[in-house]
């Protein structure tokens, strides 16, 4: 292939990811510019003045340990199909890969980051098949413990709300197990996979492949960590309630954080702007005001993203490792 044959042949990919790009950012400045016309900027500075700050260094070391714990998941995955490559690069692969998806707002995520990284010791097909699987069962447990709260506490939540979170957990937990085995009850799918481009069924056919390889017992413990990491992540949410100066119990939170969750499937920067448009319904049944519950959304995103930036240095020196 020629040099003007390779440039010729990457042009698609890198207007694809300017595209995903300025969707990202148009659909967060809008949904932020929407936000801010329904909450004076004063109010939510109020709030942030008077945080406790102790309580939100709390949130940023859980939101540490939830990193680690996440990339423990992803090793039980990798192992699981037979790699050996050692936690420790793992968890600085998972640091980077925050770094990437919730700071850039990019088309280069981070999980296509992981992916790169780890194809290095694992074949590329299974390094995405992994990150897919990890993504999902951390969704699935998250869905599982919303389920929970509704089924042993249902009357935290105003009745209205519990139908809505209710019908979310309940499908995404029921997509998550089709995704996961339903190729092993309706085998036809992957031959009608194969019939498509290969652009649309890659993801799919790389997925497939990895769950094929994956004991049953993998599965199973990376859904216990995802369990145990959405713990973590609810608690995040507390400790940020509680900087803030809001009592909101930790089983409204169970129900209501797998909702806000979803936002970060929608194209956005990190769900930014999307999740503070849906806070105000959700977090009504807490008593807590518009005003507040778009400043406790911010908070924890802000939280979020400032403990992620941890994974810019670690890039960096990987980076100057490998240099020639």
């Amino acid at each position: 292939m020629t040099p003007s044959e390779v440039t010729t042949s990457t042009q698609p990919t890198k207007a694809k990811n300017r595209l995903v790009a300025l969707i990202k950012v148009g659909v967060t400045l809008l949904s932020l510019a929407y936000v801010f016309t329904q909450v004076p900027l004063t109010e939510i500075g109020e709030g942030i003045r008077q945080a406790r700050w102790g309580w939100l260094m709390v949130a940023v070391g859980l939101n540490f340990a939830g990193l680690v714990l996440r990339s423990v998941r992803w090793a039980i995955l990798l192992n699981g199909i037979g790699s050996t490559v050692p936690l420790a690069q793992l968890i600085k692969l998972y640091f980077v890969g925050a770094f990437f998806n919730g700071v850039l707002p990019s088309g280069f995520g981070g999980d296509v980051v992981r992916i790169i990284e780890v194809a290095e010791d694992v074949p590329q097909a299974t390094a995405a098949g992994t990150v897919i699987v990890d993504r999902l069962s951390g969704l699935m447990g998250l869905f599982v413990l919303g389920l929970l709260v509704l089924g042993l506490n249902p009357e935290v939540f105003p009745a209205e709300l519990v139908w809505q979170v209710g019908a979310v957990c309940l499908l995404g937990l029921i997509g998550g197990i089709f995704l996961l085995r339903g190729w092993r009850w309706f085998p036809f799918l992957v031959s009608l996979l194969n019939r498509l481009p290969q652009k649309v069924a890659r993801p799919f056919l790389k997925l497939t492949a990895t769950l094929q390889a994956l004991p049953a017992k993998s599965l199973l413990q990376a859904l216990g960590i995802s369990l145990l990491f959405n713990f973590l992540l609810i608690g995040q949410w507390t400790a940020v309630s509680r900087g803030l100066n809001f009592t909101i119990s930790y089983w409204y939170l169970m129900g209501v954080v797998p909702v806000m969750a979803i936002a970060l499937l929608v194209p956005s920067f990190s769900g930014l702007g999307v999740r503070e448009a849906i806070a105000p319904l959700l977090f009504a049944g807490a008593g807590l005001s518009t005003a507040q519950a778009v400043t406790l959304s911010l908070m924890v995103f802000f939280v979020k993203r400032s403990s992620e930036l941890v994974g810019a240095p670690v890039y960096l020196v990987s980076l100057w490792r490998k240099r020639p």
